[in-house]
């Protein structure tokens, strides 16, 4: 493999001449990418020498590709533009391109996790070729790269499966203490769901810095919350105890945002509809752990604080200039590289398989590169499952969340980037851990319906107008996030749309949304629409012109009004009202966004079996475990903790 992410990669051949089998030697971020061995053949062809350019669908945006002809070979082919996620894309791009130079074939392997984008670069060439007068059959029948059969053997101490936001963090905890950690990732690259993710962060009781002035809408919400946690059943201790803390912060003269431990499990406990949450602090003391980590670690949070759908209250950030997912991963692959840890190493393209168990205690694991080769990791230490949620897995969804009515055998609207199929747990339960169902799934109501991705697009910013294709409301929008895309399960065609102006939108000055993606990249590929008037909009996605211009209009009257719509809404920000264009929508459906069910574990992220005895040498942390995990960036230190004791 080549440098494709900004890391520096280690060909699988010098991988192995370095000591694979007798204990190897490990780099300062070695990241390992598995690399097939050469063709064996090729074939002449023949072109209309010149350069041609070809566009083809990839995951999210059309891939432009131009591929240079010589009379006999394709002599280069390079990527003009895109909107697909960038890490992701360019892994896919460095490998293909240059494959299909080396081996003047078109058989070539889609990277893993990148598939879309692999087909879309492929498919494009395909046309490139035909343009210049070549064979793309011809081009099909050459050999790729041929398939190893080879068993590499690799000795460690502490081996941790899947290179996500959990891995990623428990590798570079246990990595500063002096552990020798390999790191197996199925995917091309670093960062699994992360780097699909808005990346948002809640930030309890954040330093006075980062909070917003109180606004009299957000007054109205706290005395909402407290009236919907006693209809709970929240213990009226811990809901006057919020109450006397509120009162208290004004008292004192604090005109910004209050906020509180407490009052972030009890808006916990509103918004999962379970009063026990309220009882207990640990999520929100979590949660600002991994701020305060990230924040350590060479992350820039953005301020100030901001309220979005799902996390109403403004306390939720992101990191600063970058599609926010991908600012954790360029952050944490920065601090590697420099913090030059001798005994860290990541092995890309290289899915887990089994755990390897010797004596009652999990030893090691057992996992196959793209290119055939079968590694076998023996981790003196410990095993950490780090290998994300099962929203890929319809046969997991129909197991643990019967509710939704999951079919086995069904396809899954599902954002997280492929992959997250629940191995960690197929896995885990081979040897004897315990599954756990917690009730339910995070579902988000507001992914695209043809490429399943989330990004904030348009006016998700704790206030949006939502239609359905009849351009008339159907849900209180600020409430909770299943109740959300259960409303729009319950639509024609489960579609919806985000109405959005300049003053709610998310569109920035420089061009950008909250997430660092430029606007007109959305616009051109469909993801979101722009027009001057709601007459111009509605007929850009197909819907009445008058039932939407009657719909904003009731909307910005409840902005207003301050009292309860029709849908039980009271809470509008001051932006709220959709008064002036150019006015923008963005598509939605429902899909599953975050798994809550897996293994059971103990406080040092012990893995548990059925008789709630740890399993030894084994851990898990992140989205594989049955408890809500969800603030994992911060867990590295915890993880490391209870590895080594």
């Amino acid at each position: 493999m080549q440098e494709a992410h900004g890391g520096r990669l280690i060909g699988r051949r010098r991988f192995i001449q370095l000591g694979a089998a007798a204990g190897m030697t490990m780099f300062a971020l070695g990241v390992t990418g598995c690399s097939p061995l050469p063709a064996t053949s090729s074939a002449k062809s023949s072109y209309i020498p010149g350069a041609y350019t070809a566009q083809a669908q990839g995951k999210q945006s059309l891939v432009t590709v131009e591929v240079t002809f010589g009379e006999n070979a394709i002599e280069a082919v390079e990527v003009l533009g895109h909107y697909e996620s960038e890490r992701i894309a360019n892994t896919a791009i460095s490998a293909i391109t240059s494959d299909i130079v080396e081996l003047q074939s078109l058989d070539v392997d889609a990277v893993t996790g990148a598939t879309l984008t692999s087909m879309a670069i492929l498919s494009a060439v395909r046309d490139c070729v035909g343009q210049a007068g070549g064979s793309v059959s011809d081009l099909e029948k050459v050999p790729g790269r041929e398939k190893s059969d080879a068993v590499e053997v690799i000795e460690t101490e502490v081996a941790i499966i899947g290179a996500g936001a959990a891995g990623l963090t428990s590798a570079i905890a246990l990595a500063e203490s002096g552990t020798e950690v390999l790191v197996m990732e199925k995917c091309g690259f670093i960062g699994g769901s992360m780097l699909v993710s808005g990346g948002r962060l809640q930030y309890p009781e954040a330093p006075l810095e980062y909070r917003q002035e109180t606004t009299e809408p957000m007054r109205r919400l706290f005395a909402e919350v407290m009236e919907r946690a006693r209809d709970l059943g929240v213990s009226e201790e811990r809901v006057s105890q919020v109450e006397q803390q509120y009162e208290q912060w004004y008292a004192e003269g604090n005109t910004k945002t209050f906020d509180s431990d407490e009052f972030y499990a009890v808006l916990g406990a509103v918004g999962f509809g379970n009063p026990l949450a309220a009882e207990t602090t640990w999520d929100a003391e979590s949660a600002r752990r991994a701020c305060e980590w990230v924040t350590a670690h060479g992350v820039e949070l953005e301020k100030p604080l901001l309220g979005i759908m799902g996390f109403s209250w403004p306390r939720s950030t992101h990191p600063v200039g970058r599609p926010a997912g991908e600012g954790y991963v360029d952050a944490l692959e920065a601090y590697i590289q420099s913090a030059g840890f001798p005994a860290l190493d990541i092995l890309f393209s290289t899915s887990a398989q089994e755990l390897l168990v010797e004596d009652g205690k999990v030893t090691g694991v057992r996992g196959q590169c793209d290119d055939g080769t079968t590694y076998e990791i023996h981790a003196s230490k410990a095993v950490v499952l780090a290998t994300g949620g099962y929203t890929d897995s319809p046969k997991w969804l129909a197991r643990l969340q019967p509710q939704y009515g999951f079919n086995e055998g069904e396809s899954i609207h599902s954002v997280a980037p492929a992959g997250h199929s629940g191995d960690g747990l197929d896995m885990a339960e081979e040897v004897g851990a315990a599954v756990v169902s917690c009730g339910e799934v995070m579902l988000n109501p507001y992914a695209h319906p043809q490429y399943h991705i989330v990004g904030h697009i348009i006016g998700d910013t704790g206030n949006p107008l939502v239609v359905n294709k009849e351009g008339k409301r159907f849900v209180n929008e600020t409430g909770k996030r299943t109740d959300l895309a259960l409303a729009v399960m319950d639509q024609p065609d489960q579609l919806c749309y985000i109405i959005a102006c300049d003053q709610n939108s998310n569109i920035m000055p420089d061009g950008r949304n909250f997430d660092g993606e430029p606007a007109e990249g959305l616009f051109e590929n469909g993801l979101a629409y722009r027009a001057d008037t709601l007459d111009e909009l509605a007929d850009q996605i197909d819907i009445p012109a008058s039932a939407l211009k009657k719909t904003v209009e009731e909307y910005n009257a409840a902005c207003v009004a301050g009292v309860p719509d029709e849908f039980g809404r009271t809470y509008f920000e001051e932006t709220a009202p959709i008064v002036e264009g150019p006015f923008y929508a963005s598509p939605g459906t429902w899909a599953v966004l975050i798994t809550v069910d897996g293994l059971t574990v103990d406080e040092r992220f012990r893995v548990l079996d059925d008789g709630g005895q740890p399993i030894a040498g084994l851990f898990a942390v992140g989205e594989v475990c049955g408890q809500p995990c969800l603030q994992v960036l911060g867990y590295g230190d915890v993880i490391a903790k209870g590895v080594l004791g």
